[in-house]
């Protein structure tokens, strides 16, 4: 008899681990173990850092010219680091285009895409690189904006070959439209000033 009830309690108890076992399978993970949910939500981090920091805090979802909308947030940039030393700037943009190098890889990867189009950190950096090199005057940054977004969508040789695959390819080949169009338009500041 009470080998019969032990049995019997056996099996009520296989039958229990397997109904949880299968309402574990149904549930969703963080629903069903609270306790992992703040775990879960760090893994989650990251990736959502990532998007936000790549799109320039948003700018790359604009739904109509989403790399000059990044190229904006440069000006914002640029203007911000207007009375910076020269050190703490040229620190800040080695920040960017590192933290640019790898939103963009994580994005990169995520999304299967070599270029996606969301993402504008590129853009960022090259334009804020580009008025920092200028004289502080509008013309002279209006003039640097529309000569890197030329250089940037262009992609004249040698800026082509910065381009490649990867984080380290998306924010190199806007790197090198920076100088492009910083050299260009100091060299014709350089030639204004020597005019009669």
């Amino acid at each position: 008899m009470a080998f019969h009830r032990l049995g019997n309690a056996l099996v009520t108890v296989v039958q229990i681990d397997r109904g949880l076992a299968a309402a574990a399978e149904r549930c969703d993970y963080d629903a069903c173990h609270p306790w992992e949910a703040g775990r879960n939500s760090m893994h989650k981090f990251p990736p959502k850092l990532a998007y936000l920091l790549a799109t320039s805090v948003g700018a790359g979802l604009s739904p109509i010219w989403p790399g000059t909308a990044g190229a904006m947030v440069g000006v914002a940039v640029a203007a911000a680091l207007i009375p910076a030393s020269p050190w703490l700037t040229v620190l800040t943009y080695a920040a960017l285009f590192a933290v640019g190098v790898w939103a963009s890889s994580h994005v990169v990867t995520r999304t299967g895409t070599e270029d996606p189009q969301i993402v504008v950190i590129d853009e960022t950096f090259g334009a804020a690189v580009t008025l920092s090199m200028l004289p502080l005057d509008p013309l002279w940054w209006a003039a640097g904006f529309l000569a890197f977004r030329f250089f940037d969508v262009v992609k004249p040789w040698p800026i082509r070959i910065a381009h490649d695959k990867g984080g380290a390819g998306i924010m190199l080949d806007d790197a090198a439209a920076a100088v492009a169009a910083g050299v260009l338009l100091l060299l014709l500041n350089g030639l204004i000033d020597h005019l009669p």
